[in-house]
């Protein structure tokens, strides 16, 4: 079915589309930096380059593990059952640590990129948001789901 959201072919048509757009980007400023212009290099095209490598990385990185919320005891008596919350967080935290640092790089940089007006915090934030991007994308299934 071609309007399965989880079509592992419009998964692989994505990750080459940004691929492709990243070689681009890096032949262009290989090109500027041979003609001797390396001087004249817009900032922003490095910000573009960290998104779009940040982006693709994001997509081929593994995806977050679901909430362990199924799978955790529910407790006996009242203070199992108040510290379930915590035990779920604490469970789920650690299994998606690479999640909860993306977003703490991608806040810090954000705040200090935007405050210091710095465009390399600027593409440090654009590539760890691209990555959270590809991260939280949903991953393609193994084949069209049959209605």
């Amino acid at each position: 079915m071609v309007s399965d959201p989880r079509d592992p072919n419009a998964y692989r048509i994505a990750v080459s589309a940004i691929g492709f757009a990243l070689v681009i980007v890096l032949a262009g400023l290989c090109v500027i930096v041979a003609v001797g212009k390396a001087g004249e290099i817009p900032k922003e095209l490095w910000t573009i380059t960290s998104a779009l490598g940040g982006g693709l990385l994001g997509l081929l990185a593994p995806s977050p593990t679901p909430s362990s919320a199924a799978t955790t005891d529910q407790g006996k008596n009242v203070p199992e059952k108040l510290t379930r919350p915590f035990k779920i967080l604490a469970k789920d935290v650690w299994d998606n640590r690479s999640v909860v640092i993306l977003l703490a790089v991608f806040g810090v940089a954000v705040g200090f990129g935007a405050a210091d007006d710095s465009t390399q915090l600027q593409a440090l934030a654009g590539a760890s948001g691209g990555a959270l991007i590809g991260m939280l994308a949903p991953t393609p299934g193994k084949g069209s789901a049959e209605k």
